[in-house]
């Protein structure tokens, strides 16, 4: 799955082109100068066990996280890359790894905010999100267990703003993010203590957190005394050349559909 990208202050671009693996360079910029993320090792423990590979109807793919034994959620705009007609998904695999997984879950149905869909402007290979409309990147399926073994759930934040602030200040704006990247995308990598830089008006999250393509829809949590805490899934990140301009984007489950 493409990653959304960084026009300008008016604009969500979601650029259709390979990023080429050999530009070191333009990864360098992406990565805030360093990459940081390191290799989960499988079979993945909690919470890595609950963050899985989503499969679409048309072969798109993004990072999911299972939030109850059936549920998941990602990013809204991984079911909406080939026009304004829904690209349903079709499998949840939770655990992947290298074409294995401890869980298959068949998706049964994926709802969204219908602002989010109508915030959408196809340009071409292009598909525009309008600002209106980027708060509202965030998906929740509806699952079926079909085969292997369910991991536990992680935790869904579901306060206030105001307390996710508290908790975020109580953090030092510290969360971890973990999804498949399109450079290794046959593991789990993860970026362990990276930094919340702005919660923002729209509830979404300015991030400084090492995230390519295939991470769109990847959670973002906080470690607390009573364990992880989901709140935010990846959404969109800048060009490389407009790194210097704005911080990577996740919407917070503030937002939830």
């Amino acid at each position: 799955m493409k990653m959304l990208k960084w026009l300008s202050c008016l604009l969500f671009l979601l650029c259709c082109t390979q990023v080429d693996a050999g530009v070191a360079q333009q990864r360098k910029a992406l990565f805030f100068g360093h990459d940081d993320r390191v290799f989960i090792p499988a079979p993945y423990a909690s919470p890595y066990d609950a963050i899985g590979l989503l499969k679409t109807t048309q072969d798109s793919e993004c990072t999911a996280t299972l939030i109850s034994p059936t549920q998941a959620i990602t990013a809204a705009h991984c079911f909406l890359m080939n026009g304004r007609r829904v690209d349903a998904g079709r499998w949840f695999l939770a655990g992947y790894y290298k074409g294995k997984y401890t869980a298959r879950y068949r998706v049964l149905g994926q709802r969204f905010n219908s602002r989010f869909a109508k915030g959408l402007k196809y340009q071409g290979d292009d598909v525009y999100i309008l600002p209106q409309a980027a708060a509202y990147d965030m998906a929740i399926m509806d699952l079926k267990l079909v085969s292997g073994r369910a991991p536990q759930p992680m935790p869904l934040f579901n306060g206030s703003r105001q307390q996710l602030q508290s908790l975020l200040q109580i953090n030092k704006y510290r969360v971890t993010q973990a999804g498949f990247a399109e450079d290794h995308d046959q593991v789990l990598s993860a970026h362990q203590q990276c930094v919340v830089t702005q919660l923002r008006r729209n509830n979404t999250l300015f991030h400084r957190c090492d995230t390519l393509a295939g991470d769109s829809g990847s959670p973002l949590w906080l470690s607390t005394t009573q364990g992880p805490l989901l709140i935010a899934t990846q959404s969109s990140a800048p060009d490389w050349f407009n790194r210097k301009k704005v911080d990577n984007v996740a919407v917070s489950v503030l937002q939830k559909p």
